[in-house]
């Protein structure tokens, strides 16, 4: 097939135009072995997030139960505040000379 010489500089400039876009493109994307492998790291790191998190939903799950156990203890430590109080107001006090 013969390219009439006419039409020769046309041509050679389009096929100019389409190797610097190839270019462009591979470029820009020659590395798709390397995305995919990003994507895949990716992925493995938002399996363990989302591990992680289930993990955490689970563990505490029942807030009524935590706020529960936390009040339980703030009483209990209240209590024993209250008697080792009481105790050292009225047996060791008299026997230390203090008081009324």
């Amino acid at each position: 097939m013969s390219i009439p010489a006419e039409q020769l500089p046309t041509l050679i400039e389009r096929m100019i135009r389409i190797e610097a876009k190839l270019d462009t493109y591979n470029q820009n994307h020659a590395d798709h072995e390397g995305r995919i492998r990003l994507l895949e790291e990716k992925s493995g790191r938002l399996d363990n997030i989302e591990g992680r998190l289930q993990t955490g939903v689970q563990t505490f799950g029942d807030h009524e139960t935590r706020l529960r156990g936390l009040e339980r203890r703030m009483w209990l430590t209240a209590g024993v505040a209250l008697l080792g109080g009481s105790f050292v107001g009225v047996v060791l006090g008299p026997l230390l000379g203090l008081g009324g």
